[in-house]
């Protein structure tokens, strides 16, 4: 037996719902392969977890809704997302995607001399007055303002 069809196996095997020979082929997989008794072991941990958990009753006409919904061959509703919205998302992962790698490349090369002087003249301050001259604080600074004292 593999690994693969123990694992389907652990299950029903805890709960004793294997026939003898299923049961007996798991028991000698376990026998010979420590992964699959550990998996064992922590299936037996996870329900041994929900033994002391208190079971509630369904709702009034649950089971006879779905055992109608099932006797009729009804699918389940499915909750699919429209397959615009899909495109959009694809879009904005692209879109990311694509902006990330630009601005990686653009960090790994650096700008040139030239495009890093334009960026450093158009983050300068200079450009800008402190204090245009009609406004309060321009009056303040001309009225406070030291001229040349000698």
């Amino acid at each position: 037996m593999k690994c693969s069809e123990a694992h389907k196996l652990i299950s029903p095997y805890i709960d004793s719902e294997l026939s003898e020979k299923e049961r007996n082929a798991v028991e000698n997989h376990l026998n010979v392969c420590p992964g699959c008794r550990t998996e064992l072991e922590e299936t037996r941990q996870l329900q041994g977890l929900f033994e002391g958990v208190a079971e509630y009753k369904a709702p009034y006409g649950f089971q006879t809704r779905v055992m109608a919904n099932l006797a009729a061959g009804r699918p389940a509703k499915r909750y699919s997302i429209p397959i615009l919205t899909r495109f959009a998302e694809a879009v904005a992962v692209i879109g990311v995607i694509a902006i990330g790698m630009i601005s990686g490349a653009s960090l790994v090369k650096g700008p040139s001399p030239e495009k890093a002087q334009i960026m450093v003249a158009s983050l300068s301050l200079d450009l800008f007055e402190p204090t245009p001259p009609g406004s309060l604080g321009g009056v303040y600074l001309a009225m406070t303002e030291v001229r040349d004292e000698k």
